[in-house]
């Protein structure tokens, strides 16, 4: 098969793989932003001017933060041949995996390598990292086999990932399911996610609460999303997708509307229509950055 064939039918794939979840990854207009352009050059000017290693970690950290993927993947690179860390290898392979996808299909592949050798060499120094380890499962099953992708090692990792704490370990077998189109095993998995929930904790308790500030920032939203896409224990989804957003920062990857979404979504499930229809007031002003998001709010309110 042609190489440019085979790039796109990967790019087509990491586009489409999730086919319950539409969550997009969030956009930010980094160009236009003055702050953060007169922040960054006083940066590049300063580290010119003295090489200052600690420079070279603050420009790829801000960098990272908002969104300039070239920037951060060029910086973290910088510092990782310095002083390699587990940290800025996972950050590596995200800025590389977020710019695969904002390039055209001849340059991605170079994106998708870095990307898969960073990840790797970030669970080679943190074997028990839960983020790395989904993060790992996530590219494994998205891409085929010819950039590295693995469906029997995505398998061993999500047990890996049990075998560290089972409520992730459901979370990532339930969307490897997803990823590979088996929707009802991972309808399986996600109910059986939802009753070791119900059994561990009280719904939207403290001691629920806890554990997600102890864990990933997007465990919450994950664990919303499944409850929103499976109808499944709406109480849980809108306590888990509040949570969320009280915390939601600029560095993280899911779009707000996203969130106010699944919000509004399990609220009808609940009855509340104008509970509802609050939450679909906050996706309004994210429409034109997100045009697709106008359709899944037309179609919730046509249901």
């Amino acid at each position: 098969m042609d190489i440019n064939i085979k790039v796109f039918l990967f790019l087509l794939f990491v586009s489409f793989a999730r086919s319950q979840d539409s969550t997009p990854t969030v956009f930010y207009s980094f160009k236009s932003d003055l702050n953060y352009q007169k922040t960054l050059n006083n940066l590049k000017t300063s580290y010119n001017k003295t090489k200052d290693k600690k420079l070279i970690d603050s420009i790829a950290q801000l960098s990272f933060t908002y969104k300039d993927w070239e920037n951060s993947i060029k910086f973290l690179q910088m510092s990782l041949n310095i002083k390699p860390n587990s940290k800025y290898f996972f950050l590596l392979g995200a800025a590389s995996g977020f710019r695969s996808l904002e390039v055209s299909i001849f340059s991605s592949t170079k994106y998708v390598k870095i990307m898969k050798r960073a990840f790797q060499e970030a669970i080679n120094l943190e074997p028990k990292n839960i983020l790395f380890l989904i993060a790992q499962v996530d590219v494994l099953v998205s891409i085929p086999s010819i950039f590295g992708g693995s469906v029997d090692e995505a398998k061993s990792y999500i047990k890996r990932i049990k075998e560290l704490n089972p409520i992730e370990g459901l979370v990532a077998e339930g969307l490897f399911y997803e990823k590979t189109n088996d929707i009802e095993e991972a309808a399986k998995t996600y109910n059986k996610l939802f009753h070791d929930l119900l059994s561990t904790f009280n719904s939207c308790s403290d001691s629920f609460l806890d554990y997600l500030k102890r864990n990933r920032r997007n465990l919450a939203y994950d664990i919303g999303r499944i409850a929103s896409d499976y109808q499944l224990e709406p109480e849980w989804g809108i306590c888990a997708l509040s949570f969320y957003e009280e915390r939601h920062i600029l560095r993280d990857s899911i779009p707000l509307p996203w969130v106010y979404y699944h919000i509004a979504k399990l609220e009808k499930m609940q009855g509340d229509i104008s509970r509802m229809k609050i939450f679909i007031s906050k996706v309004k002003p994210y429409e034109n950055d997100y045009p697709s998001i106008s359709n899944l709010i037309n179609g919730l309110i046509q249901q």
